[in-house]
């Protein structure tokens, strides 16, 4: 897969949100919805505890998030699934570093007060409604989670939704993404550079436009759908991948992967 050779990413709806996907339906039945959660790190994928780093180094936090894990767990089915996709980035020198994946609903829960602190005080005129409008597109409203409701479930309490970056395999840098990890503004969108790119503020060998484009391609490839406000969010199974495969195809199907406990250890 070479990256200079990769379609441009689809132009999404800017208007989604994550509340879109709670109407998608669950199927407890499902074999595959008592799968465990595994150690990725154990499974030699590069990991980083991104919410758990305490030492200042994950902006734009600054500080440990309250809930955190130690070690980042996922469905036992995604892991040949990125190490699928790895095989694929590192004909291009590269590699995936998992910065999240099964969240507890009380990272959730500072995730979603952060944000909405960071909305109020970017927008003082927006009213509360408006400002939980403008979180919901960044971030899944965890205040009246239920876990036997479906329709209250963030998708990262499925362990089916991972938040990926790529770095490169000689130097350990990561790779220029024209946005950092969680910027919650439209330049984090995953098709923010394919507009530029089309409305000529920059060439068609811009690095981040590229970088992108092999990324989305990669876990695209590898089985994974993408949450469009976020270039670096990716799911299967859960109901936010049963949701994007909606809006692509217009196919319903419910989802297998449903929210889960934390993992007994770390």
């Amino acid at each position: 897969m070479d990256k200079t050779e990769l379609k441009p990413i689809p132009i999404g709806d800017d208007s989604l949100d994550t509340r879109g996907y709670h109407g998608v339906e669950f199927d407890a039945a499902d074999l595959r919805a008592s799968e465990p959660l595994v150690d990725l790190g154990s499974h030699g994928i590069a990991v980083v505890p991104y919410y758990h780093l305490s030492d200042g180094s994950n902006p734009p936090y600054g500080r440990q998030i309250k809930g955190s894990l130690p070690r980042t767990w996922c469905r036992a089915s995604l892991v040949p699934m990125l190490k699928a996709a790895n095989d694929a980035f590192a004909h291009n020198g590269c590699e995936l570093v998992v910065f999240d994946a099964y969240r507890t609903i009380a990272t959730q829960r500072d995730l979603w007060n952060w944000a909405m602190e960071k909305a109020a005080s970017e927008n003082p005129g927006l009213s509360q409604q408006e400002l939980e409008i403008r979180t919901c597109q960044y971030s899944s409203d965890p205040r009246k989670f239920d876990p036997a409701d479906a329709t209250t479930w963030p998708t990262h309490s499925t362990g089916a939704a991972v938040d990926v970056v790529l770095r490169a395999l000689d130097t350990g840098e990561e790779l220029d993404m024209g946005a950092a990890f969680d910027d919650l503004s439209a330049i984090a969108h995953t098709d923010y550079l394919e507009r530029e790119w089309r409305a000529g503020r920059i060439g068609p060998d811009n690095p981040a436009l590229l970088n992108r484009r092999l990324l989305y391609w990669g876990m695209r490839h590898a089985g994974f759908t993408n949450y469009p406000s976020e270039y670096w969010h990716f799911d299967f199974g859960n109901q936010m991948y049963m949701y994007n495969r909606q809006l692509e195809s217009g196919a319903r199907a419910r989802a297998w992967y449903g929210y889960c406990q934390p993992p007994q250890r770390g």
